[in-house]
């Protein structure tokens, strides 16, 4: 039988995993609703995340309002509208014009609201802001800090440190004002380089090279929205009040406390998120949302399809250690990764592009020596011209090695 007591010390991530809650939520009973009502009587402590793990797993399931809809609904509303036959009917028509134009705002905003990752009526003003500038990670070879239109700071570390507080912003080398600073900010770190980066709320961001990380300088009081083209590992601060929220092109990923790796480089064919504590909810316009539960990856490729899989999530997030694991991989995409890690040009040929490999990179180690070892590893040798690496295929019986 299930009690009261059961829940006192449960977390949002433990009510979300919990099947009687989920069930009580998804398909209530009498008896359900009363044994709530009962356990946030006795337990009033309890009912904000209580009703924050209520509030996610509603929004997990409402049905989406789509443009078909939306068109189904405006010709419905227009057809109800009789042509003008005579000037008496004028002001009827323009009372019926009006209440169209209306009820298609209405829809818009309805639309909107449905389409929001924590279910609130709010514009898309990060997307916008990031769609309206032009900044790219290969205009500049130093990790670039852009605070406002006047100001920018170039950070000349290979990994550089900042970090929000309520007094200012904290880099390598200086103190900034928030003075200086306009409502969004952005972090563009180029190939080669890295960043780490703490958030006003707490949390912690690792930026992978070839990045552009774009966000508020201090969030709303009802979300936390950042956006994200390149990779990412967020260690994300608990606030059942405001949930966290990643937008990449293709995504929306919504979490509260968790800890996971967000892999989406436009230039790549897939987009990676790699869950290691707590839950975060996946939604695609291209799919039904999916609630992802730790030590599984979700994958999405251009063309939409996604899937689900057990995966030993450190492969995806070792980076941040200064290592790339990498299992059954094609030799091609472990020289994309390398060439943005080290900011250098490697090429490889077809004939070693499709080779899978399986193994584990120091990259505290220069770009040489790890080309080196994958060489001993694989059958594929390098060559270097101009600063500018190149990759081919060696076979077997030109390597000296014993069958």
């Amino acid at each position: 039988m299930t009690t009261q007591k059961k829940y006192t010390n449960f977390s949002f991530e433990d009510f979300l995993q919990d099947s009687f809650f989920i069930d009580s939520i998804k398909r209530p009973t009498e008896e359900s609703v009363m044994f709530w009502e009962l356990f946030l009587d006795d337990y009033p402590e309890r009912a904000s995340i209580f009703h924050a793990a209520q509030r996610f797993l509603e929004d997990l399931t409402t049905p989406r309002l789509s443009d078909e809809a939306i068109v189904d609904i405006r010709a419905n509303i227009e057809k109800n509208i009789s042509p003008p036959l005579s000037r008496g009917k004028t002001r009827k028509i323009m009372y019926l014009s009006a209440a169209v134009a209306a009820g298609i705002a209405l829809l818009l905003v309805v639309r909107a609201w449905l389409l929001q990752p924590d279910g609130r009526p709010v514009a898309d003003d990060i997307l916008t802001f990031v769609n309206n500038r032009t900044d790219t990670v290969g205009n500049s070879e130093e990790i670039q800090l852009i605070l406002s239109e006047e100001k920018t700071v170039v950070l000349q570390n290979r990994e550089s440190v900042i970090t929000y507080d309520s007094a200012g912003i904290q880099t390598n080398t200086e103190k900034i004002s928030k003075n200086e600073v306009a409502s969004y900010n952005q972090l563009v770190v180029p190939f080669g380089k890295s960043s780490i980066l703490t958030l006003h709320d707490g949390t912690k961001i690792w930026v992978n090279a070839g990045t552009k990380l774009v966000y508020p300088v201090e969030f709303e009081k009802e979300k936390r929205e950042i956006y994200v083209n390149g990779e990412i590992f967020l260690d994300v601060a608990l606030d059942v009040g405001r949930p966290f929220i990643v937008r990449t092109n293709d995504l929306r990923i919504q979490v509260v406390g968790t800890t996971f790796n967000v892999q989406a480089y436009t230039a790549d064919e897939q987009s990676r998120i790699a869950l290691a504590s707590g839950l975060v909810k996946i939604m695609s316009d291209a799919n039904e949302d999916v609630l992802l539960s730790p030590n599984k990856v979700y994958e999405q490729d251009k063309s939409g399809h996604s899937t689900v899989k057990d995966a030993d999530i450190e492969k995806y997030t070792s980076w941040i250690h200064g290592l790339y694991m990498y299992e059954s991989e094609r030799l091609d995409v472990i020289i994309r990764r390398l060439e943005r890690y080290y900011g250098k040009e490697i090429s490889v040929d077809p004939a070693a592009s499709a080779l899978r490999c399986t193994g584990k990179l120091d990259l505290k180690e220069n770009v040489e020596d790890v080309l080196s070892i994958i060489g001993n590893t694989a059958p594929v040798e390098y060559i270097k011209e101009n600063e500018k690496y190149a990759v081919s295929y060696k076979p077997l019986k030109d390597q000296n090695m014993s069958p």
